[in-house]
């Protein structure tokens, strides 16, 4: 008995171990409970981050697709003004056209009686109601002036100024995205060390492919603005060929019995090589005649004429005149004077280039520079989207976590809160694309690749390829 009571440790020396245990564990729960926070707080953050990495990158794909639609609506632009301009350089000839013709039918050069007579009076009231409106070819030239500084002053180099400014601009509106989404105190936990102007995150671009995505075209290219001006142009009836032809119906000499007197209306307007307007307008009367020397032949009567090219431009290489033409031939036959200065068909002629001589002798030479050039997608990228990555980082100091922003003392050393990386910095990835999308499909339900000339480029956002995670993280 006494030798078991002997073994028993006494009462005193077995008090504080239990206090020890509760310690550790304490310690333990603590040490549990501040990871558990720093990493609430980081996913918090990271989620909060990725949000708005996400925002900034998709509102910078969709002012890289506001400045494509821009650069469409710009191109489709270029295409009305050409069209306006078109129009003016046809009125010009047109007024020029009725100043010659009403001057011609007060001198009765050919008379107005005559060609009603052989044509029909509808021929004879539109001769006789022939006006010219005084300084009517001067405010057209003006007016053509004016579109042509709008042309090349203000839509193309708007044009160029958007293709510069691009990278800059998207990345001022990515910048304000992220500082809009860090600058608000209050509404959450955390939130009002975000509102720090120091706390604000920063942005970097891992890969972009604006960079020649765009490129600037000549227009006087077979493809691209030129053949869109043309197509446009051909839509108004106003800017067609303006031929018409009238026979007077009985014959008019024994020696050519099929033939008649001829009352030729021509009239053009085109885009010449050098990419300028021009536009053409005649009439005249070929009176059939006949002689023992040449047989049958028109002697032609021009009645009116006019033209509008561009300063520089050279007439359309079918078109005969002759540079220095006589104002009248009363000192020589007509059709001598063809015979010995011409080559022109005078025989079965079809067109009226005594007229266009006169026409050619008087142009009105309009200054302007041409075809603008134009951006277009640049012909290997049209098959992909406009694609770019960011990096967006926010500094671990400025976190609610024990290391930073916690109002809790800072562990150092190896129990320093390491879920933010060597770096000290919480990182996040994102990437956006600019697409070209039709609203619906093709008629013909062809595809159609992406182009300048319609608006129809839209946003999302795009994947994150491993090499630019890579990047990202500094490369490791």
């Amino acid at each position: 008995m006494n030798a078991r009571l002997e073994s028993v440790a006494p009462p005193a020396a077995q008090q504080g171990q239990a206090l020890v245990l509760g310690m550790l564990l304490a310690a333990t729960v603590s040490v549990a409970l501040v990871m558990q926070y720093n990493l609430g707080r980081t996913v918090e953050s990271r989620s909060r981050l990725t949000h708005a990495a996400d925002a900034a990158a998709y509102s910078g794909a969709l002012e890289q697709a506001r400045q494509l639609n821009f650069l469409a609506y710009v191109n489709r632009t270029q295409i009305a003004h050409q069209v306006a301009m078109a129009h003016l350089v046809t009125l010009g000839a047109a007024a020029q056209y009725m100043r010659t013709l009403a001057g011609q039918r007060n001198r009765n050069n050919p008379p107005a009686a005559l060609i009603g007579m052989l044509f029909g009076p509808d021929t004879a009231l539109a001769y006789l109601a022939a006006r010219g409106k005084p300084g009517a070819e001067a405010d057209l030239a003006r007016a053509y002036a004016e579109h042509d500084r709008v042309v090349h002053r203000v839509l193309d180099k708007g044009a160029a100024s958007a293709v510069a400014g691009l990278p800059a601009s998207r990345d001022r509106l990515m910048r304000a995205v992220l500082q809009d989404n860090y600058s608000q105190a209050g509404g959450g936990v955390g939130l009002a060390a975000f509102s720090r102007t120091d706390a604000a995150p920063s942005l970097r671009l891992l890969s972009d492919g604006w960079p020649g995505f765009i490129q600037r075209q000549a227009a006087t290219r077979r493809a691209g603005l030129r053949p869109a001006v043309e197509q446009a142009a051909a839509r108004f009836g106003f800017l067609a060929r303006r031929n018409e032809t009238r026979r007077n119906p009985w014959p008019v000499s024994m020696y050519c019995p099929i033939l008649r007197h001829e009352l030729r209306r021509r009239g053009s307007t085109w885009l010449g090589p050098d990419g300028r307007w021009g536009a053409l307008d005649t009439q005249s009367f070929h009176a059939l005649r006949s002689n023992r020397w040449v047989g049958c032949y028109y002697r032609e009567y021009a009645m009116g004429w006019g033209t509008a090219q561009g300063q520089k431009s050279k007439a359309p290489p079918d078109l005969e005149y002759v540079e220095a033409p006589p104002e009248d031939f009363s000192s020589q036959d007509f059709w001598r004077w063809v015979e010995l200065s011409t080559n022109w068909n005078i025989f079965d002629g079809a067109t009226n280039p005594m007229a266009n001589s006169y026409a050619m002798a008087q142009v009105q030479r309009w200054p302007g520079l041409g075809l603008p050039g134009y951006r277009e997608v640049a012909l290997r990228r049209g098959a992909e989207p406009l694609r770019f990555a960011v990096a967006v980082s926010l500094a671990g100091n400025v976190l609610p976590t024990t290391d930073a922003a916690s109002q809790v003392a800072a562990p150092a050393g190896r129990f320093r809160y390491a879920g933010l990386g060597d770096g000290g910095t919480l990182t996040v990835t994102s990437a956006a694309e600019t697409y070209f999308a039709r609203p619906d499909a093709r008629p013909d339900g062809r595809p159609e690749l992406a182009t300048l000339f319609r608006p129809y480029w839209q946003a999302r956002l795009s994947a994150v390829t491993p090499a630019e995670t890579l990047l990202a993280r500094g490369g490791r």
